[in-house]
């Protein structure tokens, strides 16, 4: 089990639900890094693009479904007052549902106390399978990193699939290609309505997994072709693919 120096401070961050966060501070400061980097903001609202409309909307972090559901209250009340506008009230929806999805894998990735960063200019000199806090003393987990190194890199990498490239994109780099999907007709609307109001699979997760499956259709005929009963199963690229190719054409790339 990890002990905790009493030197390193708690971070003071109540979350939207009244429970503390559970990472140490920053050395010298009162908040962990996560919160330091992410700390509530108001947003001001305008109305036409261009008339400032008298309010904002606070936007914590999204850490769990306490606050996306504050959030979410908060657009349902601007939207009744109208001091909102729709598209920009779409939008917001649009972003909740999508942290409301990486909900579970933030859960899955949570960092354990003693992986957490406290002198980030000292990370540099965290030794490999140490971790952040100390490599000698009290407070680091040594079996436990190195133990999660060594499941990492013995790992086979699963090949991508539409889901993996979705979960791997921002939130902003999201609402680029659902509004770039959108003006090519890639988006369908029944399927967003079912999203917003049904929980259904996010939109552009079935867009892209449209095209997905549309590239697989291409090019599984076009490898059928090239793929003679003398070079199946050789890696594409390969030096004997490549000579097995020459052997029938006369020529090697």
């Amino acid at each position: 089990m990890a002990s905790y120096p009493i030197e390193i401070r708690r971070c003071r961050h109540v979350k939207t639900n009244g429970t503390q966060c559970g990472s140490p501070a920053l050395k010298g400061k009162e908040l962990c890094y996560y919160h330091e980097q992410n700390r509530p903001v108001p947003a001001e609202l305008y109305l036409d693009g261009e008339r400032y409309c008298d309010g904002s909307i606070m936007l914590p972090p999204f850490e769990d479904a306490y606050s996306i559901q504050t959030v979410l209250r908060q657009v349902v009340q601007l939207m009744l007052t109208r001091r909102i506008e729709r598209k920009d009230a779409g939008l917001l929806l649009y972003a909740l549902q999508i942290a409301a999805s990486n909900l579970k894998m933030m859960q899955a990735e949570k960092a354990k106390p003693t992986q957490v960063v406290v002198e980030p200019d000292k990370a540099g000199e965290t030794p490999l399978g140490m971790t952040p806090w100390s490599a000698s003393g009290q407070g680091h987990d040594h079996d436990e990193a190195v133990g999660g190194e060594a499941e990492a890199q013995n790992s086979p990498a699963p090949p991508a699939s539409p889901e993996e490239v979705y979960a791997a994109m921002s939130v902003k780099e999201r609402l680029a290609m659902r509004e770039e999907f959108e003006q090519k007709g890639l988006v369908r609307r029944d399927e967003t309505e079912a999203f917003i109001f049904y929980g259904a699979p996010d939109p552009l997760l079935l867009a892209i997994r449209r095209l997905w499956e549309e590239r697989e259709r291409r090019t599984r005929p076009q490898a059928a072709s090239s793929e003679s009963p003398d070079d199946q199963g050789l890696p594409p690229g390969s030096i004997q693919a490549c000579q097995a190719g020459s052997a029938r054409m006369g020529e090697c790339g």
